[in-house]
């Protein structure tokens, strides 16, 4: 149950939603938002792989996902600016405040191991790691959701280019986030592709919300 403090603004909008593989925000989700909205807007120009992947590029560099060191517009700095997050881990259930890493650009809550066109951003960790950050190794269907940061374009190049993993930043069965508007007015999100550019207040937060539903999905043979 979610607990406020203070007053409430005189109109309060909840939305419900679904996502099977992930749920992102940030500069990631940014750049997701501008390739969907100018293929939408000029189809034409998005005719193959080789042209969206020309397209995704140009986004990248003209948004700033890979100078985010000599940023200095508040749209580009790190999430850690507006975000709080907190986790309900496996064998608890009180919510927990963990820290946002300063540097992190994206931050990305999987729940299934692929991720960017079947890439493992979460890596293959060893048993000493996974015992000293009090992580279990990552399965489809062990409940919890893998939640990983990336700093910059060239980071998350890397990233998924598998030659390094991303920031790990924690596993947990429910995840809340808590945004605010402070110097920006919008921050950009996404769920399984689909993105979408969320208002924030200055006064007010805005929660998303994360937790298991409680039923499976199943594929019929329809004969």
């Amino acid at each position: 149950r979610l607990v406020t403090e203070g007053l409430l603004p005189e109109k309060v909008k909840c939305f419900d939603g679904v996502f099977y593989n992930y749920f992102s925000i940030g500069m990631d989700a940014q750049v997701a938002y501008g390739f969907h909205h100018l293929r939408n807007e000029k189809p034409y120009l998005a005719q193959g792989p080789t042209a969206n992947k020309i397209i995704y590029s140009g986004y990248s560099c003209s948004q700033g996902w890979f100078i985010a060191p000599c940023a200095t517009h508040p749209g580009l700095r790190g999430l850690r600016n507006i975000l709080r997050i907190y986790i309900k881990r496996n064998d608890s259930a009180d919510w927990e405040q963990i820290p946002v890493p300063q540097n992190i650009r994206s931050l990305v809550c999987l729940n299934l191991q692929n991720y960017a066109s079947g890439r493992h951003p979460w890596g293959t960790l060893s048993p000493e790691y996974l015992e000293k950050r009090g992580f279990v190794e990552a399965h489809a269907d062990d409940g919890l959701i893998e939640i990983f940061g990336l700093k910059h374009g060239w980071h998350a190049s890397l990233v998924l280019g598998d030659l390094i993993s991303a920031k790990h930043i924690a596993q947990a069965a429910a995840i809340r986030f808590e945004a605010r508007g402070e110097n920006w007015g919008q921050s950009f999100m996404q769920m399984d592709g689909e993105p979408w550019k969320q208002p924030l207040d200055q006064e007010y937060s805005t929660f998303v919300e994360i937790t298991r539903i409680q039923h499976r999905s199943l594929m019929i043979n329809g004969e």
